[in-house]
């Protein structure tokens, strides 16, 4: 009994940890589809999304930690605008390129926090702000792979 145990915490947390990776949209099921909006799941992954010359264009995704993506693909990636939320309620709205957050785009953590900005590789990359829980700007300024390295006065 104590191994059946193990060994199911152990699937668990591998599957929660691969689920939880969101670099992979299993998009080669679209290829499947003719053009037109389809539901349909893949690898466990649920599918509400457009689907054009057999790429995914634009639409909802759910993976299996339930963190889920609204927004546009590009080669069957999530790039364009859209909105990312990770299983633990933090939410990225705004632009993404070969799955990453790329371009102007506002992070919200579970924290209450907040911080809007440009984005390069899934980081803070460029000017940004930094809001606290209560809504108070706490940082202005450039930041350089998730590090604030030049701060502005605060401008409100």
């Amino acid at each position: 009994m104590r191994k059946i145990i193990i060994f199911s915490l152990l699937l668990a947390i591998t599957y929660t940890v691969n689920a939880q990776q969101l670099r992979y949209v299993p998009g080669g099921a679209a290829k499947l589809f003719p053009t037109g909006w389809h539901k349909f799941v893949s690898q466990g992954v649920t599918f509400d999304v457009e689907v054009a010359n057999g790429s995914l264009v634009k639409g909802n995704v759910k993976w299996l930690d339930n963190s889920t993506y609204s927004g546009s693909f590009a080669n069957n990636e999530i790039s364009g605008k859209g909105t990312y939320t990770w299983n633990n309620g933090e939410r990225y709205e705004g632009s993404f390129k070969k799955n990453e957050r790329s371009g102007k785009g506002t992070m919200y953590m579970k924290d209450g926090t907040k911080f809007s900005g440009k984005w390069k590789n899934n980081k803070k990359n460029g000017k940004g702000k930094l809001w606290d829980k209560d809504g108070n700007l706490t940082a202005v300024g450039v930041w350089k792979d998730d590090v604030l390295v030049e701060e502005k006065k605060n401008k409100k």
